[in-house]
């Protein structure tokens, strides 16, 4: 009798400690929730190229900025870049035309952008930039 009891109690202990080593597996599942894009600040500025705007009203206006990005934190691209805007506010400093914004003028942007983890794959990935404040200043007058 005594046996019977040690072989179940064995055997017991055979179904119930594997289903627990499963269960705190140290091993990351394959397709982490980290892996999904997630979105980071976005901040990038430099002169003006062209801007075709129009107001929708409280200081928010839609359509297209194209800017050459000088500047950028290190999630944005640099060079020349197209940006569309929907709804963002923009802010137009002293001297600046709302109507037609001078060619060189300075532009900073500030919004969002998408980005995958560092070890992640991005094959097929293009990262979505969505702009949500723009500030226009005049251009600075030429050093003489």
């Amino acid at each position: 009798m005594k046996r019977i009891a040690v072989f179940a109690t064995f055997g017991l202990l055979a179904l119930v400690v594997p289903a627990q080593a499963a269960h705190y597996s140290p091993v990351a599942p394959s397709h982490s929730h980290s892996c999904l894009p997630h979105q980071v600040g976005y901040n990038a500025s430099g002169p003006l190229v062209s801007a075709a705007l129009t107001a929708d009203g409280n200081g928010r206006y839609s359509g297209t900025i194209e800017v050459n990005v000088t500047r950028a934190n290190h999630h944005a691209l640099t060079g020349d870049q197209t940006f569309t805007l929907v709804g963002a506010r923009v802010k137009f400093h002293h001297g600046v035309d709302p109507s037609a914004p001078a060619p060189g003028s300075r532009v900073k942007l500030h919004g969002k952008i998408t980005k995958l983890s560092k070890h992640c794959p991005s094959n097929g990935f293009t990262p979505t930039i969505t702009v949500k404040k723009v500030d226009i200043r005049q251009a600075k007058p030429p050093k003489s």
